[in-house]
């Protein structure tokens, strides 16, 4: 279940599997950069894995909110005067045994401004991941369909022992918003970049897989349906 001891910092712990979120001027370590939402994954006997989401060339609010309501936990990070894009993540755990940790992303963007092509960055960092590298982790395509796209981060923590493995899924609808040519050699998956309109939300969903080592395509088949045969959010 989640637990949001204050803004901005959040945990959630599963059968073995711990999951720390930290945003605003909250870090996983002091020194963590404002402008960035990070996921600290942990299991034990495994090399975590150090995940984030950025807003090239945008500066994120300084006030975070953070709520639990149900089993999801929600970080707004409002637009303001001073930071005229915001962001909203919230984040669901959808499956979670011995084996993988599976929970939906949904991230949002609004602006203030006129006009603005916001777009938002998924990286997953190298190293040790307390201290990680970012963008030298390329993601690579596992499986493309009309209705699915997998992708995987293909990590480099060999040197420090066995490490949690970290997969991303979208759906056919998110994947309109996905830039696919950032993908390759990239170190990120980037969403949206198209005009924003003042007023207007835009939306992803995608799920993040963590799992003791590769998913078989019979399981990564089980997810990918239990996606496509998930409800909308109401908000959508």
């Amino acid at each position: 279940m989640w637990e949001n001891p204050e803004p901005g910092l959040a945990e959630f712990r599963t059968n073995g599997w711990k999951l720390v979120l930290a945003s605003g001027e909250r870090g996983v370590r002091r020194g963590t950069a404002r402008d960035e939402v990070r996921m600290l994954v942990c299991r034990d006997d495994l090399v975590a894995s150090s995940t984030r989401f950025v807003l090239p060339g945008i500066s994120l609010p300084d006030r975070v909110e953070s709520f639990i309501r149900g089993d999801a936990l929600h970080v707004n990070l409002a637009n303001s005067q001073d930071h005229p894009i915001g962001i909203e993540l919230v984040l669901t755990a959808i499956e979670a045994d011995e084996q993988r940790l599976v929970v939906e992303s949904q991230i949002s963007l609004n602006t203030s401004l006129l006009e603005s092509q916001p777009e938002v960055d998924l990286e997953v960092g190298s190293g040790h991941p307390g201290h990680p590298r970012w963008g030298s982790v390329d993601w690579k395509v596992l499986s493309s369909e009309p209705t699915a796209i997998w992708l995987h981060a293909a990590d480099d923590l060999t040197s420090l022992g066995p490490s949690i493995a970290t997969s991303l899924l979208c759906d056919g609808c998110d994947r309109r918003s996905l830039k696919t040519e950032s993908i390759h050699d990239s170190g990120r998956v980037r969403f949206f970049g198209e005009f924003l309109e003042k007023g207007v939300i835009r939306r992803v969903r995608p799920w993040w897989v963590w799992s003791n080592g590769m998913i078989s395509r019979k399981v990564a088949d089980g997810i990918s349906a239990q996606l496509l045969n998930r409800p909308l959010p109401l908000s959508s």
